[in-house]
């Protein structure tokens, strides 16, 4: 019986120790790493934005290259052909007037909102004429894989909005989104 009694105390030896040691699990670590961020002009950046290059060129200013992509249809970017603006009533298309690439590691969805306060009135769309700014652009955004591209037109329909005149603004800004898929 002394022997069961040895046997038995130091299994509990052991468990106590045990416990009083850990299993090895933790509630709380803080480590510091080194990250290194940097911003990118629209050429360079992992969503690339950049002017086409194409016959609508003159519509697109800071091209991505150095800077930010802008695309200026009013007075202050007048064409060399004398036009400061879209027409009244009327629907206007330009089309490919800038790229959008997929210069990073995972393929994206690529989804843009606009601003402003006739922002509806204006819209873009792709090589294949898919609209990627209203119904579809929540729903159904343009997907990207690595190193894929697609280029970007724009269509401003003010078609019976009497109310619209000489200098209003359409459209104040766009903001482009990229979700990884995986």
């Amino acid at each position: 019986m002394e022997r069961r009694k040895f046997i038995a105390g130091v299994g509990s030896l052991a468990a106590g120790g045990a416990a009083a040691l850990g299993t090895g699990a933790f509630t709380n670590v803080t480590a510091t790493r080194n990250i290194d961020v940097e911003v990118a002009d629209d050429a360079s950046a992992y969503l690339r934005l950049e002017g086409d290059g194409g016959a609508n060129s003159e519509y697109v200013t800071g091209d991505g290259n150095g800077g930010t992509l802008s695309i200026n249809l009013d007075s202050s970017n007048a064409t060399s052909a004398g036009g400061d603006g879209v027409n009244p009533d009327a629907v206007t298309q330009i089309d490919d007037l800038f790229v959008i690439k997929n210069q990073g590691t995972q393929e994206v969805d690529v989804s843009l909102s606009k601003t402003g306060d006739n922002s509806s009135l204006v819209k873009f769309y792709t090589d294949g004429n898919a609209y990627v700014d209203g119904q579809s652009i929540g729903s159904n955004p343009v997907n990207l894989g690595t190193g894929d591209s697609v280029t970007v037109s724009i269509e401003i329909d003010t078609e019976g909005h009497s109310g619209l005149g000489d200098g209003d603004e359409l459209l104040d800004s766009v903001t482009f989104t990229a979700a990884a898929t995986n």
